[in-house]
């Protein structure tokens, strides 16, 4: 049986009574007046509540000011922290977040945490192009099958080339996402690519690819595909 194609969670907040009070100190210190010098040094803040409350309060006015102090905090021993950071960036917008929120996906070892770094890298649209297509290269499975995922979600065209080398990876999962990623782009280089791809011995792979090119423009690639599956000449 054929894998369903793995989709990036939403995220979620930290709650309880700590998420209250990080809110709590965000909208005091705000209403104030003019804090944000003191909300960007209460970043290096000791108690990793008030970190996480300055970088939310940092966020919600887009303080671009900030986006590097946060990004820094992408390597906080608190998995909290570095979870906010990675939200934060993502909310803030800006170009610079992106290459430290690359490499912190490809080195965080906490699925959750590492979850809100893609979401980041998402946000930040095409900004984050060129980033992601690096994290294609990346040691580790999981980081390669969700930067596919992500440039499909973007519908970046310059991923095409990479994302079709991805179609030979070792890991299954990673032909999988590279395979959804091309067929969310809708290239053409990508579907020919896709319809080869049902060739492939493994049962994950000819699965995915048939999905993927099932639906309303893509019948002529699946059919083609099909034809070869059956070892019959192309008209």
């Amino acid at each position: 049986m054929a894998r369903a194609a793995s989709t990036i969670p939403p995220y979620n907040r930290v709650s309880g009574s700590a998420s209250c009070l990080r809110a709590l100190v965000a909208v005091l210190l705000l209403s104030c007046g003019s804090k944000l010098p003191k909300l960007r040094q209460q970043l290096t803040d000791a108690d990793p509540d008030m970190r996480i409350a300055a970088i939310q309060a940092l966020a919600e006015v887009k303080d671009t000011a900030s986006v590097l102090p946060i990004a820094g905090l992408l390597k906080d021993a608190v998995p909290d922290v570095r979870r906010e950071a990675a939200h934060g960036l993502g909310l803030i917008g800006d170009a610079r977040a992106c290459q430290p929120l690359a490499d912190f996906y490809d080195r965080e070892q906490a699925e959750d945490v590492q979850n809100a770094g893609i979401r980041a890298l998402i946000q930040l649209d095409t900004y984050s192009t060129q980033p992601l297509i690096g994290l294609l290269r990346s040691i580790r499975p999981v980081v390669r099958a969700g930067a596919a995922r992500a440039l499909g979600r973007l519908h970046a065209p310059d991923a095409v080339e990479p994302l079709i080398w991805l179609l030979r990876d070792r890991d299954t999962d990673v032909q999988v996402a590279a395979i959804f990623a091309l067929r969310q782009i809708g290239d053409k280089r990508g579907l020919d690519a896709i319809a080869t791809s049902v060739q492939a011995a493994n049962p994950d792979i000819e699965g995915a690819a048939e999905r993927a090119l099932s639906g309303e423009g893509y019948m002529e690639q699946l059919n083609k595909a099909k034809r070869a599956l059956r070892h019959l000449p192309y008209p």
